[in-house]
């Protein structure tokens, strides 16, 4: 156990135990949980609540293992994204029966957001033109916590350089245990400009002014199962068609399959997921692994298809010897069995990516991607209520700011492209400094300097945790 969580947990236990007598503090005690007290769930229904809980009715532990199991109910019931904040005590009915008294603040359910969102891989590539032709429009309306069971809906209208429409809903808890979920969803896709392949680790762009030069659509099932609280399991079941013009297949032979326009195939995945963080929105201490499989073209209905199976493994880990210190470590690596066609191929640069190399992606089947922080907390997190605010749900602020020190590697090995991409089959190497805005509903905002291994530096914006 780390040194600060266990001086808490010692504080909160030195409080409630100094109300009893000095025998039964000498003598550790152990606790009866009588039963689960909610209060302030106003549209959250009270058994989503007590399923985050690792405390149950029953229950017969120690002070120190209560507290314990206190502290991480309360991280499991931020996690879930529906309350601005948690608070779960003990009420101690007698020497040896307490009551768990839950206390939220629910968040606001329903976004009508807006859509302004840039077509290039990250916000610092798009800083480079400042091009508000590479800008993408429109609104989601989201619906959270759909009758207060923590299901999610949302519908997608997007214009711009992308017209994309969509809609998806999730169920997490469909049965009595609240184990079993489903996902379902489905997309329409159009844009004008394709990239086709990299010279140099930058994007041929290829641009139709006439009209639309790839059509996508997309349809997919997904059933979750969470045996306990940490582990989950996905199954996918997904359908991917798309077409694109000729201009594309003679820039990019491999696009899809030689001189074929058009691709349309089934895909069958797996994901494994083992979630100990403290917190989603900014880990500071626990791990977090994933192992996900997915196969593309199934020989049903197959066009084109990839003929390919990739293989992801991540491990994130945070070590917290202080407070105000927290260490990270994030490895990552992708591996692709078959030869897969430009349409599907991934490397690094886009949603993984190493720090310092924003402005390039480096294309290839396989990839490894480690990453290390340095974390010094700037700002304690602390939690404001603003009375002056109407609505409830928005009374709450939430602010927090770190320090950042890291460092980033990375290798893609690349068998088709690397003779015009001097990153490929290389490793890439960033270091820098940063300083971390984590702030209400897990928003977070990173300005960043970084120096690669080719001597460039800059600074760079990003919109999420670092990894």
């Amino acid at each position: 156990m780390v040194r600060g969580r266990s001086i808490l947990l010692l504080l909160l236990l030195g409080t409630y135990l100094g109300e009893l007598p000095a025998q039964d503090r000498a003598e550790d005690v152990l606790l009866r949980v009588q039963g689960v007290s909610v209060r302030g769930n106003r549209i959250t229904k009270e058994r989503i609540i007590v399923r985050e809980m690792v405390a149950r009715e029953g229950d017969t532990l120690s002070h120190i293992a209560l507290y314990e199991k206190l502290e991480r109910s309360r991280q499991n019931l931020m996690n879930t994204g529906l309350f601005n904040t948690v608070t779960v005590i003990p009420v101690y009915m007698d020497r040896t029966h307490v009551l768990l008294e839950v206390t939220v603040n629910e968040r606001w359910y329903l976004w009508p957001a807006l859509i302004f969102d840039l077509a290039d891989p990250n916000f610092n590539t798009w800083w480079l033109t400042k091009d508000f032709d590479r800008v993408n429009y429109g609104a989601y309306l989201y619906r959270y916590n759909m009758r207060g069971r923590n299901e999610t809906g949302y519908i997608k209208a997007q214009f711009g350089y992308t017209r994309q429409f969509a809609f998806r809903y999730k169920v997490p808890n469909m049965d009595a245990k609240q184990r079993w979920g489903f996902s379902v969803g489905g997309s329409y896709f159009q844009q004008a400009e394709v990239t086709a392949g990299t010279v140099n680790n930058e994007r041929e762009l290829i641009r139709n002014f006439d009209g639309s030069n790839r059509d996508e659509w997309k349809a997919d099932l997904e059933v979750t199962l969470r045996r306990s609280h940490d582990v989950r399991h996905a199954w996918r079941l997904n359908y991917t068609q798309a077409d694109v013009t000729d201009t594309i297949t003679k820039v990019a032979v491999d696009y899809f399959d030689g001189p074929m326009t058009n691709t349309r195939f089934l895909g069958l995945g797996y994901t494994l997921l083992w979630d100990r963080r403290d917190s989603r929105a900014y880990p500071r201490s626990g791990h977090y692994e994933e192992l996900r499989v997915d196969r593309y073209g199934l020989g049903l209905f197959d066009e084109a298809s990839p003929d390919i199976t990739t293989l992801y493994v991540t491990t994130n880990q945070w070590w917290r010897p202080h407070e105000k210190w927290t260490f990270g470590l994030s490895l990552r690596g992708k591996y692709t069995i078959g030869t897969p066609p430009y349409y599907v191929q991934e490397g690094l640069g886009y949603k993984h990516y190493v720090r310092g190399f924003e402005y390039y992606v480096i294309d290839g089947e396989h990839f490894a991607l480690g990453k290390g922080n340095v974390v010094f907390q700037l700002v304690k997190p602390r939690t404001r209520r603003i009375e002056g605010i109407p609505m409830e749900a928005f009374r709450t602020l939430y602010i927090a700011v770190y320090l950042n020190l890291f460092t980033d590697v990375g290798h893609v090995w690349d068998d088709r492209y690397a003779q015009v991409n001097f990153l490929a089959n290389t490793w890439t190497n960033g270091n820098g400094i940063g300083v971390d805005l984590v702030t209400s509903y897990d928003q977070v905002v990173r300005g960043e300097y970084t120096v690669n291994n080719l001597g460039e530096h800059g600074f760079f914006l990003h919109f999420t945790q670092p990894f």
